[in-house]
């Protein structure tokens, strides 16, 4: 049986918005129509005079032969809409306008219903529900999206970022109709001699820099669902384990509470590995004396956390591995300190590098400050919301969210005394910006060398 190219509950996001009123079976927490009415509105007004915005969903992708990826929607458009759903565009007006007889200053255009392939992938929405499941009026079949729909050559400007948002794949399904979509605004766009506004990427980091409460709920829980998988991890972990064990266990978690999906591939690296950034093999079988560095966090409807933590395999730090945690840690509970209201986004990277650099000095790791990059190689802090690597300014606001995540990695084989070697450390936590300062959202886990073997000690559910 050929695989589905979507689960039937991705697809019923939107329907389950609609009937959360009348039924407890589902989550009734996703974000409302409002909010993405008012986010579509907030863009508009950022517009200039007699322009036009058009953004596309995300496009179902080929994993192997007659399988798909699980579909995952493009963030931006998401944004404006909610809708989970493949092969859509958003047309947004400055200045309402006449399109298929209707005027307004928005319009959606998404997949007709396939009674025989909903059969196969799960009921979409279609243009009928749409508009009353979605809270946007003037929906239409994406057929009707042709080149006589949008007479770009009367606007003086088009906002669009689907040149630069890695939409399209050459591995598609064919029919694929996002594809055809996309090429008649290439025409539209060449043959009236337009030009995709230079200023979109701009507004659309203008918009997600600061988020609002109900999306600070969203990342708060993603944070919770995220801390209490770490825990249970804390507590599983043991010698005589595999990597994938641990991510096993930690999915688990995301899922037992609610989470639809990892918010990016699980890290669980040990000993060597945990030195290596971005290792997401999990294969390697833990021994007494290893550290374990798990880098996993859950997404929740649309938003990701991103948590790590760093424990010992057997539940006692040894002292070369106790010095460069709590290096680690007090680099990490420096930078957080800085976190406030108008401070440039890199000074808590700043403070974290000034004070690994020194430790490392003082341990005769390097020899000079300058060499810190061999051993701490990447910025200490990013945005977070709807994509790991969220969009935002280079300034920290009420309401932005952060990481913070410093770190210290010696592989085997490092200029330094061999008792060093193996040592990977990253402590990273979830920072949201307040009127006055900071909440650190992943305190829930513990960061301390005390409280780590404080809950390592914990009988766990997996025992």
């Amino acid at each position: 049986m050929r695989k589905c190219m979507f689960t039937l509950g991705l697809l019923l996001i939107t329907l389950i918005t609609t009937n959360a009123q009348q039924t407890t079976e589902y989550p009734t927490d996703y974000l409302k129509p409002a909010f993405h009415a008012a986010r579509r509105a907030a863009f508009r007004e950022k517009m200039g005079n007699n322009t036009i915005g058009i953004f596309f969903a995300a496009q179902v992708r080929v994993r192997s032969n007659d399988v798909d990826f699980q579909f995952a929607q493009n963030k931006n458009f998401f944004y404006f809409t909610g809708f989970e759903e493949p092969n859509a565009v958003l047309v947004i007006f400055k200045e309402p306008q006449t399109i298929l007889g209707k005027t307004a200053n928005e319009f959606l255009f998404v997949q007709p219903r396939n009674p025989s392939m909903e059969l196969w992938t799960g009921k979409i929405l279609g243009e009928q529900r749409a508009p009353a499941v979605l809270g946007i009026e003037n929906v239409f079949n994406h057929t009707q999206f042709t080149s006589a729909t949008l007479p770009i050559a009367q606007f003086d400007s088009v906002y669009s970022l689907y040149k630069n948002e890695d939409i399209l794949s050459r591995m598609k399904r064919n029919p694929d109709p996002l594809s055809k979509m996309t090429d008649i605004v290439d025409s539209l766009i060449t043959n009236s001699g337009k030009k995709l506004a230079n200023n979109t990427a701009m507004l659309m980091r203008t918009l997600r820099h600061r988020k609002t409460a109900e999306e600070i709920a969203l990342i708060q829980k993603a944070v919770d669902i995220s801390c209490d998988a770490h825990n249970e991890v804390m507590k599983a972990a043991k010698p005589g384990m595999t990597e994938y064990q641990v991510q096993a266990i930690m999915e688990y978690g995301f899922k037992k509470h609610g989470s639809e999906y990892p918010g990016y591939p699980s890290i669980n690296g040990s000993a060597d590995n945990a030195c290596v950034l971005h290792y997401v093999t999990n294969q390697r079988l833990m021994k007494d004396g290893d550290l374990l560095l798990s880098d996993c966090a859950a997404e929740y409807h649309g938003y990701t956390a991103d948590i790590t933590r760093t424990i010992p395999i057997n539940g006692k730090f040894t002292p070369e591995q106790k010095i460069i945690y709590e290096l680690v840690l007090e680099a990490a509970d420096s930078a957080i300190l800085e976190c406030r209201p108008g401070i440039p986004f890199r000074q808590p990277h700043m403070v974290a590098n000034r004070v690994i650099a020194r430790g490392l000095v003082k341990l005769g790791i390097i020899k000079n400050e300058s060499e810190v990059r061999k051993y701490f190689p990447h910025g200490t802090s990013h945005h977070l919301g709807l994509d790991v690597h969220d969009q935002g300014l280079q300034t920290l606001d009420e309401g932005v969210v952060l990481t913070v995540e410093p770190g210290i990695y010696i592989p085997s084989g490092s200029d330094c005394d061999k008792k060093w070697w193996s040592i990977g450390v990253r402590i990273e936590d979830d920072i949201v910006i307040t009127k006055d300062g900071r909440r650190n959202m992943s305190t829930a886990s513990p960061r301390t060398v005390a409280e780590v073997e404080k809950m390592m000690k914990v009988k766990s559910r997996f025992d």
